[in-house]
């Protein structure tokens, strides 16, 4: 029953979000609490003796870079240079932090995919300074000014919760076990941010009066490269490891990346991406869980 109510909340998330466009948009200017708040909830309750890199999480590393510039190199080829900033965006985030939830739900290796969660965050710390100003076009910022602009809020994005909880740790270690029981809270918290980036992307989109030409493109690529990670994760993973790998390419830390993409250097289109995304992998979450739930019936049916 939790399970499908978890579902039915991330879709229900989007229609509320969408119908209450107006009132709900607002509150997008604290979207980087929510971040804070799930990542912090998260790292309390990292195990760092369960943290151990292996080389599938070095090639998960590597495929999530290569999607981001992939994508966005052949839109630039093609000549569509903001559908290539929104693809960046939608292919180069990092794991999400709801992705060891719902692997856990998955019944899957939490270890494996807290791993790939943490590495793929600090890549994306380490490497998306040096190449957001190639790929936005902000020709008022020069590269350095750029750099130290993205820099210092990517690390308030993700140094700001890393750091409360290392101090957490340090002068209360009982907090370690508060994860567990704050899970579903944090599981709250996304829901809560992912109605926000709803009826935030929902309002640009009235406000800003797209044509339906300016946005199927971008909906069309955000699904494309959902769809891969989940897909071409599952294929990359199996059979050991393929709910995990399918997570950590399809399962994509995009609050993040729309954080990034409603700066005033960001193109405001392109915003309308990642924002696609969310709506994209969080049906596949539902997905995955609804299908989870039905192997465990008929495992416990056998039984």
């Amino acid at each position: 029953m939790m399970q499908h109510l978890r579902s039915i909340c991330m879709v229900l998330a989007f229609v509320v979000g969408g119908l209450l466009h107006a009132e709900l948009s607002p509150l997008a200017a604290y979207l980087p609490v929510g971040i804070t708040l799930m990542l912090c909830i998260t790292f309390i309750g990292l195990d760092t003796a369960q943290l151990r890199p292996t080389w599938m999480h070095l090639v998960l590393l590597v495929v999530l870079q290569l999607m981001g510039l992939g994508f966005w190199y052949a839109a630039v080829l093609a000549g569509y240079p903001v559908l290539a900033e929104s693809l960046y965006y939608c292919a180069a985030a990092p794991v999400a932090s709801a992705a060891p939830v719902i692997v856990n739900l998955l019944r899957g290796n939490t270890a494996f995919i807290t791993t790939a969660m943490v590495l793929s965050q600090a890549m994306f710390g380490l490497v998306t300074p040096l190449l957001l100003p190639f790929v936005v076009h902000a020709p008022e910022l020069g590269y350095v000014d750029f750099l130290l602009l993205v820099l210092y809020q990517i690390s308030l994005a993700l140094g700001a919760p890393a750091v409360i909880s290392f101090l957490l740790r340090i002068c209360y270690p009982p907090c370690k076990a508060w994860a567990p029981k704050l899970r579903d809270y944090s599981l709250a918290i996304w829901i809560i941010n992912l109605t926000i980036v709803s009826a935030a992307g929902t309002h640009r989109l009235v406000q800003m009066n797209y044509s339906f030409q300016d946005i199927w493109p971008i909906a069309l690529g955000a699904m494309t490269i959902c769809a891969l990670g989940f897909f071409g994760g599952y294929w990359l993973g199996y059979p050991r490891l393929k709910r995990e790998c399918s997570q950590a390419l399809g399962q994509k830390n995009t609050i993040l990346t729309l954080y990034i993409a409603n700066q005033s250097y960001a193109t405001p289109l392109a915003y309308i991406g990642p924002v696609f995304y969310v709506f994209f992998h969080n049906v596949a979450n539902a997905i995955q869980l609804s299908l989870a739930l039905r192997e465990k019936k008929k495992a416990d049916a056998v039984k």
